[in-house]
């Protein structure tokens, strides 16, 4: 049997018309799934949005350093969020301290050291930001 590409036949419109069709069906599912996950994606946000809600806040502190330094610091549950007048910004879980709050990082080459107003911070062994005291 020799087959003729330019030669219409029954079997060669139902195939036409399966790919017409088809081609609404594709585009409507891609288009749901697309919805869905969009939503998904909105639903992730507005969960990640109430999370941080739900982190409570204990307290808030600016220390003035001397040399027009300065730390500003958010404390929560076992962990500070501080920026620094130089523009950098860390999270630290706090760690075993036997006076004030320490926090450092894993490496603990970053520490913050809080006790009363005063605050300090060493940085691979050295003191960065000292002698930081809150303000009233």
């Amino acid at each position: 049997m020799q087959v003729e590409f330019n030669k219409v036949t029954w079997y060669s419109k139902l195939l036409a018309i399966i790919i017409f069709v088809g081609t609404f069906f594709l585009g409507y599912w891609l288009g749901q799934n697309y919805a869905t996950l969009t939503c998904t994606a909105q639903e992730y946000n507005k969960q990640v949005q109430e999370a941080s809600k739900q982190v409570s806040i204990i307290n808030t502190a600016v220390f003035a350093c001397p040399k027009s330094q300065a730390i500003y610091a958010v404390f929560t549950k076992n962990q500070v969020q501080i920026k620094l007048s130089d523009g950098r910004a860390y999270t630290l879980p706090q760690v075993i301290s036997a006076d004030g709050g320490r926090y450092a990082n894993a490496d603990e080459s970053f520490v913050f050291w809080n006790k009363g107003n005063g605050a300090f911070i060493t940085e691979n062994g050295k003191n960065t930001y000292d002698n930081c005291v809150t303000q009233q």
